[in-house]
């Protein structure tokens, strides 16, 4: 397997692994109970960041299987 083919397949589970981790903090924040009025605004904007967070982990799987999959038939 080239270096550039393993460079992109990193770069794209890196990316991956960065989502998920990302994921993880907002669940967090989403689960954190609101005390107040004010902790309200707060959960709105932390279950906003999930949302975005969750939108942008299926970004980084689509990109990661797409380039495992070209780098598969570039093999055979």
């Amino acid at each position: 397997m080239s270096a550039m083919m393993q460079s992109r397949q990193a770069q794209a589970a890196q990316r991956f692994v960065e989502a998920t981790r990302n994921v993880d903090l907002a669940f967090r924040a989403v689960r954190a109970d609101p005390e107040d009025a004010a902790s309200t605004a707060g959960h709105a904007a932390a279950v906003a960041q999930l949302d975005r967070a969750l939108d942008e982990l299926a970004r980084a799987q689509e990109l990661f299987d797409s380039v495992v999959r070209i780098d598969a038939r570039r093999r055979n």
